[in-house]
């Protein structure tokens, strides 16, 4: 075997423990056993060290692990450093690091190169496996041990699991701008929130009072608004603030990250108060039925016998929470598109297929001669996963445009995409960022530049076959 094979299968870790499941129970316990977590956003480098390359023969990124942030040797995190005697400017500190996805324990290494800045700081000799197949900007956590010489706990959440993600931000308390933080375990919170529900459990436990007629005429009142209804309350909070009269991307100059901002920030948390409110007064109504008699043995009893009902009502509120975020998507993409004078057809079925948008008609979509020169395919999907392969057969003969709202869209993705000629657009934001994949990849670009290249590109061509296009910029 070479030596890079040898480096390949070569694993330090020690098996110590069962390999336990990632889950919400798992952080809360080991919460309860740590006085300080660090969280951190993983970067492109902070992965590659651990994906070899078949074609070179070698790793990705000769890092040997992730960065971490010159905080953590500030505030202490781990253990004091002990300056190399050989290299002075080299100090480093070895800790036990436990990873409890795989039961292994690791001897790690914390090393600050101080000659090159203070930006090096490596976190070496951890498991491969907890960063090779994880996603772009997934999150690395690491747990200090609240009892001097127990080991750390450390594990790796992948983008891609979006209730992990959605728990662990509610939790820190972070938002989508997040890339790194320390927190003390005293203050985190993981105990359902209930003061913005407070009204809400008032006006459950008075129509209780008033008896089981009241009660199931509030709960069955009780519905969520529609997903335009939403849009339209979070595109006036952006108006309000920003001063924008509309979603004209030529007025804008980052308009994939407005769409972000109010598809996965502004619409979500409009459309949560909606969710506790609707979704969580039909499981309060299954598990106490009318509320004449509410004692621990029946609401157990519920809780049993009801499981089915339990399970549909969770099942249906993740469904909705999924579709509501691809049509907020759609609903603000058309709004764009007529604020900036793009013409479009919306959700037309061509020879079997229903692209979100043909550009710049239905019309010249179904001429093929007309397609060819003149026609393009947007679609969207607001996160990527496998669904791109539906995108495929949505196009004949004529550039495609898949837009997204997903920032974890990994290397092998982009490269498919690439080979059936598929541009791939994203907010601004995520084309340049470090924790993304896209910034070597040609067949990805910004939103700010689908924009322009429309403008730049198609205005003649449109404008030459009768089309009034972009007659709004600039207004």
């Amino acid at each position: 075997m070479s030596d890079n094979g040898i480096r390949r299968t070569r694993d330090f870790g020690r098996q110590v423990a069962p390999a336990k499941d990632l889950s919400t129970e798992l952080i809360e316990d080991l919460l309860k056993i740590s006085s300080h977590v660090l969280i951190k956003k993983l970067a492109t480098n902070d992965r590659q060290w651990a994906i070899w390359d078949d074609i070179k023969e070698k790793w990705k990124s000769n890092q040997a692990g992730p960065l971490l942030p010159a905080r953590t040797r500030t505030e202490n995190f781990f253990p004091p450093l002990i300056s190399d005697p050989v290299k002075p400017h080299n100090s480093s500190v070895s800790v036990e690091v436990l990873w409890p996805k795989i039961g292994k324990l690791y001897k790690s290494n914390f090393i600050w190169y101080s000659g090159k800045s203070d930006a090096e700081h490596h976190f070496t000799i951890n498991p491969r496996s907890e960063f090779a197949e994880i996603s772009p900007a997934s999150y690395l956590l690491i747990f200090k041990p609240k009892n001097l010489g127990e080991s750390y706990n450390a594990l790796t959440i992948d983008a891609e699991d979006d209730d992990l993600v959605e728990y662990i931000s509610d939790v820190f308390k972070f938002d989508i701008n997040f890339t790194f933080d320390i927190f003390d375990t005293r203050y985190v919170d993981t105990r359902p929130k209930l003061t913005g529900l407070q009204y809400f459990v008032i006006d459950l436990l008075n129509k209780l009072d008033q008896g089981p007629y009241a009660f199931n005429a509030f709960v069955s009142g009780l519905t969520r608004r529609s997903a335009v209804d939403i849009a339209s309350t979070a595109l006036k909070q952006w108006t309000l603030e920003t001063g924008n009269k509309n979603l004209s991307p030529y007025d804008l100059d980052r308009p994939g990250d407005v769409l972000f901002e109010l598809t996965r920030v502004r619409e979500f948390a409009l459309y949560k108060q909606d969710e506790v409110r609707t979704y969580g007064a039909q499981v309060v109504r299954a598990l106490i039925g009318d509320g004449r008699v509410v004692d621990r043995t029946s609401i157990i009893s519920s809780l049993i016998e009801k499981f089915d009902i339990f399970y549909e009502i969770f099942k249906r509120a993740k469904q909705a929470r999924v579709s509501r975020a691809g049509g907020s998507f759609e609903i603000h993409m058309m709004s764009a598109l007529k604020s900036g004078g793009i013409p479009h057809a919306a959700q037309n079925i061509f020879d079997g297929s229903k692209p979100d948008f043909v550009l710049p008609s239905g019309y010249i979509y179904r001429d093929p001669v007309l397609r060819r020169d003149l026609a393009l395919v947007l679609t969207l999907k607001t996160t990527l996963r496998e669904r791109w392969k539906q995108v495929v057969s949505e196009s004949t003969n004529c550039p495609i445009y898949l837009a997204t709202l997903d920032e974890s869209v990994p290397s092998r993705t982009l490269d498919k995409l690439k080979a059936k000629d598929i541009t791939l657009v994203v907010p601004e934001k995520f084309k340049t960022s470090e924790f993304s994949e896209y910034q070597a990849h040609t067949n990805v670009i910004s939103f700010r530049t689908f924009f322009d290249e429309l403008l730049e590109n198609r205005y003649d061509q449109w404008h030459a076959k009768g089309i009034d296009c972009f007659g709004i910029v600039g207004n």
